[in-house]
């Protein structure tokens, strides 16, 4: 036999399918960067999700917070109620018992409302600080150590998880 000489044809052949094979890793190459591209703007899109779901639980948590903030806020009101029952009922010699029954209701309360995490600002004694405490009045003081001091408690003052729902209502020492 004689050996086949390349034909034409053939080698045209070899080529155009070379050529395709080309075109086609071409076009994998592309389709990979974009398949690529698409992947990081999917990881984007969940990043992104993922801080809009916080932003919003956050909000949501604040929002709640708010207005439970407003609920404890609204319920001080019974406390200082009780608290002024109390000095009512021994001012009137009352029954020891109802004062007793009062004082415990008082306390009952006061431990609900730390369960919640509220807490009562001591005011009492310190120094005045206008972030914790609303100056009702001012009183003349001889003690030099008793200025600027909270000398009385006119309205307890509470906190909730550290903000303040109620500053505390004082009258301070003022130097003559």
């Amino acid at each position: 036999m004689e050996p086949v000489e390349a034909q034409p044809n053939h080698d045209e052949y070899i080529r155009t399918l070379e050529q395709e094979i080309e075109g086609l890793n071409n076009l994998l190459i592309q389709k990979e960067t974009l398949l690529g591209r698409a992947e990081a703007k999917v990881a984007e899109d969940l990043d992104e999700i993922e801080r809009i779901k916080k932003r919003l639980q956050t909000e949501a948590d604040q929002q709640v917070e708010t207005k439970v903030g407003k609920v404890i806020n609204e319920l001080l009101d019974v406390g200082d109620d009780l608290a002024r029952a109390i000095l009512s009922a021994q001012e009137m010699d009352h029954n020891p018992d109802v004062v007793k029954g009062i004082e415990l209701v008082r306390q009952s309360f006061g431990k609900r409302l730390a369960k919640l995490g509220v807490t009562r600002i001591e005011a009492f004694g310190n120094a005045f600080d206008p972030n914790w405490h609303d100056a009702v009045s001012m009183v003349p003081v001889d003690d030099p150590a008793q200025n600027g001091m909270v000398l009385a408690v006119v309205q307890e003052g509470y906190v909730l998880n550290g903000k303040i729902l109620r500053e505390a209502r004082v009258v301070v020492g003022k130097s003559a």
